[in-house]
């Protein structure tokens, strides 16, 4: 037989990412229209990447570390004062235990978690209480938050930025609809590490849409085309879908007569992202760009300005000095 003595469990577990104590009725009352309703005394909860799937190994480390929560030493001792202790005068100076059920543990996963929810729904037992959102309804609460899958209500808007796919685009015009943009903000910091095309796309075409966008939107946007880091600006498909958006968004967006709207918008534009990645812009570049009609080339400077290191790289073609 296989024997292991004295085995230490916890050490080989890693630390749970968030630990969240409501204290009093008036801060469970607080969290009473979020996503987060259902925290109770004491409250894991764990973030599962994109890079980072939850497995069923992962799931037992999790509950583990949640059941862990329910011993606590008694702050007002150090460590060194504990270590002289009893087992029976250590026991009688900790807290009270926690129950397991003044706890819950909460696990959003950016990648759904399949096998849990549905594979081995018998033996997991998660309920779909609504959309995006799992309970298994157990003496210690065990939920799984899906951000692809949350509806768009305001409870929700904390976990949506972690949304992929067409759940994120959506977020992503509703936030520019409605100016929301701490969680413009919150997008574009993790973008990243969930759908990093998708939401470059989805800003630049919202620079091109016809309706306005708020004043106190644009400088999120503007920050992000300024740090857009460059291997994404290489991307064949994130080049496409510039020069397509740009020609579609100009196209609706300018009165001046379609084809010299398009023409002035696409300047606008190259010169602003200009002037936002590097210091000074010289005037014979700007009068260049403002003189050219050609909307191939205006793509092509553009298509520049994005992997350009220095304002050098960019080749437009201005006649040297004699």
């Amino acid at each position: 037989l296989d024997v292991e003595t004295e085995r230490e469990v916890f050490s080989r577990a890693r630390k749970i990412d968030l630990v969240v104590t409501c204290h009093t009725e008036a801060e469970h009352e607080r969290l009473k229209n979020t996503v987060f309703a259902h925290l109770r005394q004491l409250n894991a909860i764990e973030l599962k990447g994109f890079h980072d799937p939850l497995t069923i190994a992962d799931f037992n480390r999790i509950m583990m570390r949640a059941w862990g929560m329910g011993v606590k030493k008694s702050p007002t001792k150090s460590d060194e004062e504990s270590s002289d202790l009893t087992d029976e005068e250590e026991e009688s100076t900790d807290e009270p235990p926690q129950l397991a059920h003044q706890m819950t543990v909460t696990m959003i996963c950016v990648t759904r978690p399949d096998k849990i929810l549905y594979q081995l729904s018998k033996e997991y037992r998660f309920i779909k209480k609504e959309a995006g959102i799992y309970l298994s309804d157990d003496i210690l609460d065990r939920w799984i938050i899906h951000p692809s899958e949350l509806d768009l209500v305001e409870k929700n808007y904390p976990l949506l930025p972690l949304a992929r796919g067409k759940k994120l685009e959506q977020f992503i015009a509703l936030c520019l609809d409605e100016g929301l943009n701490d969680y413009l903000q919150l997008i574009v910091d993790i973008g990243l590490t969930t759908d990093p095309e998708l939401i470059w796309r989805k800003l630049l075409e919202a620079k091109h849409m016809k309706h306005i966008i708020r004043e106190e939107t644009w400088p999120i946007i503007d920050q992000l085309f300024q740090e857009m880091p460059e291997a994404i600006g290489k991307l064949p498909t994130f080049q496409e879908a510039l020069s397509e958006n740009m020609r579609q968004g100009f196209q609706e967006g300018f009165q001046e007569g379609e084809q010299r709207g398009e023409q002035r918008g696409e300047q606008r534009m190259l010169i602003r992202q200009l002037r936002h990645k590097f210091s000074r812009v010289p005037k014979g570049i700007v009068q260049q760009i403002e003189t050219t009609t050609d909307m191939e080339l205006l793509d092509n400077w553009l298509i520049q300005v994005i992997s350009a290191k220095k304002l050098a790289d960019i080749d437009f073609n201005l006649p040297q000095k004699v």
